[in-house]
């Protein structure tokens, strides 16, 4: 079964439904729930990680802010350095999403932290001192109200949703990813469907023990699993990022409707040049005016006091894509690492871009 153009078929979509509930249900579950044979759930999910069109990473859980630092950071670029800019920012783990936009700056970066003084050394002496780069703005988030492994493609009935989400595990407290859990974590956010075995293979550790450390960074929730999808297949193609202003005491408001819009990628309170930043995937551009009208009605106060528009996705969670949207390969999410490297030389290409 192959899609045409840029459009799933209903298997494929529906699998893809269903590992964002349930991103390491077995694919007898799985085959179960969708009514097919879980060898072919397999396959097809083969196909798609193959061809980039979806693929399931694993992150730190960005609701722990105590213990990391995510940040939105507004690149402003000399006009013939963006693209080198952000072919450099590509290879870097901490910038896990790197975005070619227009409105208020020229790129927009998803960038993730250890703690508060990595996100500065990253910031100054690494993105700040790339050739091309003009000035940066920072927003840091305080609170994440809602992100990308919420993010749901509706593909399934109630009755499916409520079988997968009845495997899931049970949060019993929160946790925080320990320096042990390091490279296991990373070895998810290459392959967040990997084995036991081959996790084990990666991280020094035996299977049973590596089972051991994941259920107990999912149970706790230390550790979020996301299936991601191409945007250009996901049915909304257009991302915006809105910057939105309100008063203090319409915060928790504001961000519960922005929550819940079915729209909404990710929704968080920052410390910078506004008070939420909010990003959106859209069925087209004309959406955008109409939606920040809805925003701006259902919330008194409120105000959308920027945006700015995705012309394409360089980078997406940890997957470096091609122009076509489709992932060309992965890069660990090992925040961890020494954020300024030795210099290397950009792994995009112009033909590329």
């Amino acid at each position: 079964m192959h899609e045409t153009g840029n459009e799933l078929r209903e298997l494929d979509l529906a699998l893809v439904n269903a590992l964002q509930i349930a991103p390491r249900a077995p694919w007898r579950l799985i085959g179960e729930v969708l009514e097919v044979n879980p060898v072919t759930a397999a396959r097809h999910w083969e196909r798609l990680t193959t061809e980039g069109l979806a693929w399931v990473t694993a992150y730190g859980a960005p609701s722990l802010m105590r213990s990391m630092s995510f940040a939105l950071v507004a690149v402003h670029c000399t006009a013939d350095r963006v693209h080198d800019v952000a072919a450099a920012l590509a290879d870097d783990p901490q910038a896990v999403t790197v975005a070619h936009t227009v409105g208020t700056c020229d790129l927009l970066v998803t960038v993730w932290t250890p703690d508060l003084p990595t996100l500065s050394h990253y910031l100054l002496r690494r993105l700040n001192a790339l050739p091309g780069v003009v000035s940066s703005r920072t927003s840091v988030a305080s609170e994440m109200f809602v992100e990308g492994s919420h993010w749901r493609l509706e593909s399934l009935s109630p009755a499916q949703r409520r079988r997968l989400q009845s495997g899931s595990p049970a949060r019993t407290g929160s946790a925080e990813l320990r320096p042990t859990d390091r490279r296991l974590a990373v070895a998810l956010s290459r392959d967040g469907r990997a084995s036991y075995e081959e996790l084990a293979t990666v991280t020094g550790a035996s299977p049973s023990t590596v089972r051991r450390r994941l259920h107990r960074l999912l149970d706790s929730g230390a550790l979020t699993l996301r299936c991601e999808i191409s945007r250009a297949i996901s049915g909304r193609p257009v991302a915006a990022t809105l910057w939105i202003d309100v008063p203090h005491h319409s915060l928790a408001e504001a961000a519960a409707h922005l929550a819940r819009l079915p729209q909404t990628r990710m929704c968080a309170a920052v410390v910078g040049h506004s008070d939420l930043a909010v990003t959106v995937w859209l069925r087209s551009v004309e959406e955008l005016q109409p939606l920040e009208m809805e925003i701006a009605a259902a919330v008194p106060n409120l105000v959308v006091a920027e945006r700015t528009l995705t012309l394409r996705h360089v980078k997406l969670m940890g997957r470096v894509l091609r122009d076509d949207g489709r992932a060309a390969r992965a890069v660990p999410l090992d925040i961890w690492r020494d954020p300024t490297p030795p210099a290397r030389e950009p792994r995009l290409t112009l033909h590329q871009w």
